[in-house]
């Protein structure tokens, strides 16, 4: 079946085609024409009709919506224009209200400010009075204490160097006995070995002559460390019986 010119020029008939690519049986074309299967042109009519007729639902909605919102918009344009001028004579009264308030309260704080600064300045001089007063009762009693807290760091001083006096000289005179007691046993031990090295038969091969002299210098100073000993401790009974103040016989 053949179709005309037009008709194959219409968008509906061309996404139609388009659509029904999938079935060459349905259609096919020539040099110049299309040629269809029967009942093909109605359902082709069937599409573009709806077609036109989705467009005119489209078309209508929007137009209807164009003149809602047109309506909407002067609503909202009268009915901010009401609010406005509420709200202005609203805020014209709050204003003057607010302006008569602000009055009557800058009057009550003047007033009440006048008012509290004259109890404030009987109240201040009271109070100077009294701080002064209060001051110096409190200045006078530190005084006297850090006068009497004085003269006692000086006592405390005195008896302090005293008693670390009479303690270093108990301790040096400990120390010297003991130092004393040690070298002893030291100088014993010494003459002790060389005694038993001097009995040795092997010893006294190796000896040479003068360790007979040897023996006598330490023999000697034993002696010398003795006397000095019992000098020491004579000195330190003296140091601790002038510093105690108690007297004991010496004698053996």
């Amino acid at each position: 079946m053949r179709t005309g010119a037009s008709q194959l020029a219409s968008p509906s008939f061309t996404g139609s085609l388009t659509m029904e690519r999938t079935d060459p049986d349905k259609f096919q074309f020539g040099r110049t024409k299309i040629f269809f299967r029967a009942g093909q042109v109605a359902y082709l009519e069937k599409l573009r009709a709806d077609k036109f007729r989705a467009a005119t639902i489209m078309i209508q909605k929007t137009v209807r919506g164009w003149l809602q919102k047109v309506k909407y918009r002067r609503l909202k344009a009268a009915t901010l224009t009401l609010q406005r001028y509420c709200r202005g004579h609203l805020a014209r009264r709050l204003a003057e209200h607010l302006r008569r308030t602000r009055a009557a309260v800058v009057l009550q704080k003047q007033y009440r400010m006048r008012r509290a600064h004259q109890a404030y300045q009987r109240v201040r001089r009271a109070t100077v009075v009294i701080q002064a007063f209060a001051r110096g009762m409190f200045v006078r009693r530190i005084y006297h204490q850090v006068l009497r807290e004085h003269k006692a760091t000086i006592i405390q001083k005195d008896v302090r160097s005293w008693l670390a006096r009479r303690r270093f000289q108990r301790l040096r005179g400990a120390a010297i006995v003991i130092q004393c007691g040690f070298r002893r046993l030291k100088a014993k031990q010494e003459l002790k070995a060389l005694k038993i090295e001097a009995r040795s038969a092997e010893h006294l091969k190796r000896l040479n002559v003068g360790m007979e002299n040897k023996v006598v210098q330490l023999q000697r100073k034993i002696d010398d460390q003795t006397a000095s000993r019992e000098e020491i401790v004579a000195l330190g009974v003296c140091l601790y019986v002038s510093s105690t103040g108690v007297l004991f016989d010496l004698a053996p």
